[in-house]
Parts: C-alpha cells; structure tokens; sequence
C-alpha cells in the first residue's frame, strides 16, 4: 500500500452534478457518462491543483492506466481537498471508459463524490462484525452487481478509518471470489481516504486497545 500525505490548502470543493443518484445502481454505473462534461471537468481543476494533490493525481491515474493494480491511502486532515480530487480521479478515469466505483463509510461523505453511495449498500456489507470471524459479501458472480464488479478498475473509499477492519477483510475476500485474482482486492486499484485522528471504529462497550485492534 502506499501513504500520500496532504499538506493544508485553501482549494475549494467542486462536485459534478450530472449524476442522478435516485436512479438504480446498476443503472447508475452502466449507463454511460458524458465524456465530454467529464473532460471539460477535469480540464477546469486540474490547474488548481497544489503540489501534493498533483503528485498523487498522477501517481494514481499512471497506476490506474497501466494496470499496475496498487492500493493507496490518503492521509488528509479536513480542509485539504480530499473531495475535490477523489472526484477529479473519478471524473478522469471515468472519462477513459473506465468503470469507477466512489464509496464512503457515512452518507454525508457519499453524497459529496459523484455517484457517491455507502460503502455498506454498495458492497452488501454485513451490519454487525466480529473479529474471529471470516466474512464475505453475498454478491453471485452472475448477478448483476457481479458482473459490474469484475469489470471495475478504480474504487475510491473515502472516510475509510470509520470502517471496521473486518468489513475490509470481507470486501478482499469477495473482489478475490469474483475476478478469480488472488492479488489483493482482487487486482482492482482503491484509493482509501480518511484522517485517523477522526472518528474512529464503534465498539460498543469496546475498550482503546478493542477500537484500535479494529
């Protein structure tokens, strides 16, 4: 996996409205982007870019592009432009042809990336978790979000550290079932996104050492 840190900037956040999230998931992801308001998107933020934000933007997209099949964190403390570039990365690689997925760990996060939805719905993820156990999501090979995750090159999971490890173990688990690649997430490249001085892991009744361990 590899860590990008952010340092403070004062970008502000721009959202493309041309997703209707009312419409059904699959419908949502298949049906096919307007390529033209998509460059013209990423064409108009690009240059408001800071350092940082430019260098992981093109570490990524290069990734993304060539295949290379990496996991990488962003380590962003609020205020530094998280939202803006997970959309300029969805809205690039969307705009290639690319299937790519934005999910957050609440819905507020999700409603801020364009065809944004939690992490729990997308992935049909289990409500209550344990540590000793081995969990995957019930999603068939040939259903239809199935077949929508095997064609998916790009993920983006933002407020990541409100997850509990267990769900990401089960999301592992599953892309490695569905593409048939024993690479990890199943060779699809996800950006995780979130600040861990943020809230943290719910454990009830839990203890320091319970939230960190999850």
């Amino acid at each position: 996996m590899f860590r990008i840190n952010f340092k403070y900037s004062s970008i502000k956040i721009a959202i493309s409205d041309n997703e209707n999230t009312s419409d059904p998931f699959e419908l949502l992801i298949l049906r096919s982007y307007d390529n033209n308001r998509l460059q013209e998107f990423v064409e108009i933020n690009l240059p408001k870019l800071v350092n940082d934000q430019k260098y992981a933007f093109n570490v990524i997209t290069e990734n993304v592009m060539n295949h290379q099949e990496r996991v990488f964190f962003l380590d962003d403390p609020g205020g530094t432009g998280k939202t803006f570039i997970l959309n300029l990365l969805l809205a690039h690689i969307r705009s290639s042809g690319k299937v790519a997925l934005a999910v957050a760990s609440s819905v507020i996060a999700a409603t801020l990336l364009s065809g944004g939805r939690t992490a729990h719905s997308t992935f049909k993820l289990p409500l209550n978790v344990l540590f000793d156990t081995e969990y995957v999501c019930p999603i068939r090979k040939d259903g239809p979000l199935g077949k929508i995750l095997q064609e998916t090159s790009f993920v983006v999971w933002d407020e990541c550290t409100m997850s509990h490890r267990s769900h990401i173990e089960a999301i592992v688990r599953t892309l490695k079932d569905l593409k048939c690649n024993n690479k990890f997430m199943g060779g699809i490249t996800f950006v995780f996104a979130g600040d861990f001085h943020q809230t943290l892991p719910v454990i009830p009744r839990g203890t320091r050492a319970d939230v960190v361990n999850a």
